[in-house]
């Protein structure tokens, strides 16, 4: 199952990509968005590029009954992007993977980061899977707005990070 989401911020896309490897913004995010427990990991890429992968610990009791039943408590969530060097204008790509250890799901996409007016947007598109026979669809119908529900949280708690930074 596919899913979209964009952002907007009023910083550029330079000050925004630092914010995407702050590793307390990062905590902070995983925090709002409801994990139980998150580790952070940040190392450098190729020119001006990195890597953050974020393992947390998710409750079930956000997803809906017809799912939570076949899920164990504490979903390990496994996420990385791949940010590439940015280009001249601060634009820069991602790729991005990530599981829901416990739910047989699989997320890939992409992620973009470009100038828009006075700021940036922050772009995310990709698909979600599940292999489980009879009942994958119900989990991938789960799982896009739960993902979608973590991407607003981060941009939320991106906006207020910003803000209190200038």
């Amino acid at each position: 199952m596919r899913f979209a989401a964009h952002y907007d911020y009023e910083a550029e896309p330079q000050t925004v990509a630092e914010l995407l490897r702050n590793r307390e913004y990062l905590l902070a995010a995983a925090t709002a968005a409801g994990a139980e427990a998150s580790q952070v990991e940040v190392s450098p890429g190729p020119g001006n590029g990195f890597t953050v992968t974020i393992r947390s610990t998710m409750p079930t009791a956000g997803l809906p009954a017809s799912v939570r039943g076949l899920l164990p408590q504490g979903l390990e969530l496994r996420q990385a992007f791949v940010w590439e060097e940015a280009a001249d204008d601060g634009s820069r790509r991602a790729t991005m993977a990530g599981e829901l250890g416990g739910a047989a799901v699989g997320v890939t996409g992409s992620a973009w980061l470009n100038p828009a007016g006075g700021g940036s947007r922050l772009e995310f598109g990709g698909e979600v899977k599940s292999p489980v026979p009879l009942v994958g669809r119900v989990i991938e119908e789960a799982a896009v707005p739960a993902i979608v529900k973590v991407l607003d949280t981060q941009h939320r708690i991106g906006v207020d990070w910003l803000d209190c930074s200038s």
